[in-house]
């Protein structure tokens, strides 16, 4: 996600600083970005380009970007500050703290929380007219929504920025409120979890629930296989997130089968096996 963002900013125009606590992570990113820059550069060219003048292209892009393995010094002349670490609030937290030592006063600091509320996060910063939600969707070259999440502390003109900010990294954006899950996953965590009980009653096959909703929604991908796409952990963790956010409500009570796969280390693609094998 992280590596995403910073590539859709820098074929913006934009300098980017990509932290990470591993500088071995760091440079697989930055290759990663680098084979999608060339590959973005060839579908550019209206006749076929040699790879050398593809990735030459590629690599001057790839000036806006420096990676660090310091908070403290990827932070230090931020104009924005966009967090993309996993759906933990104290994690998130430390990580505001953590940027507010040495960025300007004037940098916005974002989350791009997918369900955590903002306002949890309010506390922690010192100026929370600049603070606000950017939701990206992996992969994010690729999809084109934004979630703009603004809280009732965000200033108008901050909202305003970031608008138009989606807009020059060629991102769809929409306005969001400070609710759980704001608008796609309020509406798209219930679809996956009532996919995953259907499958655990044994109402239905993976195979089948996924070509049902494929060919008979013209949906892309069927609910299973997204399940293991996003990662079975995240969805956990998501869930829960929701559960504690919207007590009471069924739909995002535990689910055995889900509780049990992530157990056993079957997280997905990312893993090689979810409910599927891959």
């Amino acid at each position: 996600m992280g590596s995403g963002i910073a590539q859709v900013c820098i074929q913006a125009g934009y300098p980017v600083n990509l932290y990470g606590r591993s500088e071995k992570k760091l440079l697989e990113a930055r290759e990663t970005i680098k084979k999608n820059l060339i590959r973005v550069a060839g579908k550019k060219t209206e006749v076929p380009s040699e790879p050398a003048a593809l990735e030459q292209i590629a690599l001057l892009q790839l000036e806006l970007l420096q990676i660090h393995t310091d908070i403290a010094s990827a932070a230090e002349d931020a104009a924005m500050a966009i967090e993309a670490v996993a759906e933990n609030l104290d994690l998130k937290l430390d990580i505001f703290q953590t940027i507010q030592k040495t960025c300007p006063e004037n940098c916005m600091l974002i989350t791009n929380t997918s369900s955590l509320k903002l306002s949890q996060m309010t506390p922690v910063i010192n100026n929370p007219s600049l603070f606000a939600g950017l939701h990206f969707f992996n992969p994010v070259p690729v999809m084109k929504l934004v979630e703009v999440v603004s809280t009732d502390e965000t200033s108008p003109e901050t909202t305003e920025f970031l608008f138009n900010f989606c807009k020059e990294i060629k991102k769809l954006p929409v306005a969001a409120k400070d609710t759980p899950g704001f608008i796609v996953n309020r509406l798209l965590i219930p679809y996956l979890m009532d996919s995953i009980r259907m499958l655990e009653r044994g109402d239905a096959t993976k195979e089948d629930i996924d070509t049902a909703m494929r060919f008979g929604t013209s949906y892309p991908m069927g609910p299973i296989e997204l399940c293991d796409y996003v990662g079975l952990d995240v969805l956990q963790s998501t869930l829960k997130i929701f559960r504690e956010t919207l007590p009471g409500d069924a739909r995002f009570a535990p689910i055995q089968l889900l509780d049990k796969l992530v157990a056993e280390g079957k997280l997905g693609r990312k893993t090689k096996q979810g409910f599927y094998t891959y």
